[in-house]
């Protein structure tokens, strides 16, 4: 975890109180790759995977089939995923597919293409059937960037991940963010913090109540929550 700018406590008036801002716990050094804009001070950001790197281990178990290439999207996690043979059949099968929090991300088909919001590739059976429990892991790597959160985004960033507070050098203010260029932006990427929703600013598509509302649970997910009072 990189953390920058610890010496201010407060930034703006975005923040309300913030866990240990002395050594930076929720705060991180974020890289953020968006389209020419302005960040403010409060401007919640969506996060995605950039150039994901899918990498599939050898089967575990019985069988000898095999996964081609595998195509992961924005929305995939960095970690080991696992897919898991559910019912075996003869030159045939189903699977399941877990992300690395345990999650499922999908059902498929042997020798079907499989399609899902974090990758997509094809299980190809082998000369030895796959049998039930049959598992084979697929290690994902990627560097995680961060733009303005968008309700129509499709890579990841319509899911809120953390509110911007501060330029790369830890001052409080609006910030320039040049067209597909890296920039290192302060971001509040974990709780526990305290936030006022008056001081929060989205991308344009997040322009209605019940989107506004999912944003404040995702980041209450993250333990950043709304104040009571103004």
């Amino acid at each position: 975890m990189s953390v920058i700018a610890t010496s201010t406590n407060v930034f703006s008036t975005v923040i309300k109180h913030e866990y240990e801002p002395s050594v930076g716990f929720c705060r991180e050094a974020v890289t953020v790759y968006d389209s020419a804009s302005t960040f403010t001070p409060g401007s919640v950001l969506g996060r995605f995977l950039a150039s994901p790197v899918c990498t599939p281990a050898a089967v575990v178990g019985t069988g000898n089939g095999s996964i081609g290439t595998v195509t992961g999207t924005g929305k995939a996690i960095v970690g080991t995923y696992t897919l898991r043979i559910v019912l075996a059949a003869a030159n045939a099968g189903n699977f399941e597919l877990f992300n690395p929090n345990g999650v499922l991300v999908g059902v498929g088909t042997v020798g079907t293409a499989f399609v899902s919001p974090d990758m997509t590739f094809t299980l190809a059976d082998g000369s030895t059937d796959f049998a039930l429990g049959d598992t084979i892991a697929i290690a994902v790597t990627g560097t995680y960037k961060y733009k303005l959160v968008e309700a129509t985004a499709t890579d990841g960033t319509s899911v809120s991940a953390g509110i911007y507070i501060a330029d790369a050098l830890g001052n409080s203010g609006d910030v320039a963010i040049a067209a597909n260029t890296d920039t290192t932006v302060l971001a509040i990427v974990r709780g526990p913090v305290v936030y006022s929703k008056d001081e929060l600013s989205f991308g344009a598509s997040v322009d209605t109540t019940a989107e506004k509302n999912k944003a404040y649970a995702e980041l209450a997910a993250l333990g950043i929550v709304a104040a009571t009072t103004a």
